[in-house]
C-alpha cells in the first residue's frame, strides 16, 4: 500500500508543477537530479539513480546501490568477490559517460550466461 501512495504522491506533485521532470531532465548536474529526486517522499537515491537512466537517458549515473549490479560487476572484475557501492563506482569511472548503458549491458550479458549455463 506504501508504493500506491508513494506514486499517488509522485504524481499529484508533477500535475501541482512541484515536481518538474522536464527540468530536471534539463539540468547539467547530475547530483542536483539525484538531491531533488531523493528529497520527494518514496523516492531514494537508488531509484532517482534508474529514473535518469531510463526516463531520462542519463547514462553517466550508475545505480550502485542496487545488490544485483554489485553482483554483476563483481563476477566481471573481481572474482566474484563482493564489493561495496563506492567499489562498483570506482571500477565503472572506466567506462565513462556510458556507466548506466554499460552496467544494463552486464546484466543482460550475466543473465545470457546464466541461462546458457542451466
Amino acid at each position: 500500500m506504501k508504493k500506491a501512495e508513494y506514486i499517488c504522491g509522485v504524481s499529484q506533485l508533477i500535475v501541482d508543477g512541484i515536481l518538474d521532470l522536464e527540468k530536471l531532465k534539463n539540468c547539467a548536474n547530475d547530483e542536483s537530479v539525484i538531491e531533488e529526486l531523493d528529497s520527494v517522499r518514496g523516492i531514494g537515491v537508488w531509484t532517482a539513480e534508474l529514473t535518469m537512466i531510463r526516463g531520462m537517458h542519463r547514462f553517466g549515473v550508475l545505480p550502485a546501490d542496487d545488490l544485483g549490479l554489485r553482483r554483476t560487476i563483481a563476477h566481471y572484475y573481481c572474482k566474484d568477490r563482493m564489493i561495496s557501492p563506492p567499489e562498483a563506482r570506482q571500477i565503472a569511472k572506466r567506462w565513462g559517460p556510458w556507466k548506466g548503458l554499460a552496467a544494463l549491458y552486464l546484466i543482460v550479458a550475466r543473465m545470457l550466461q546464466i541461462e546458457m549455463n542451466r
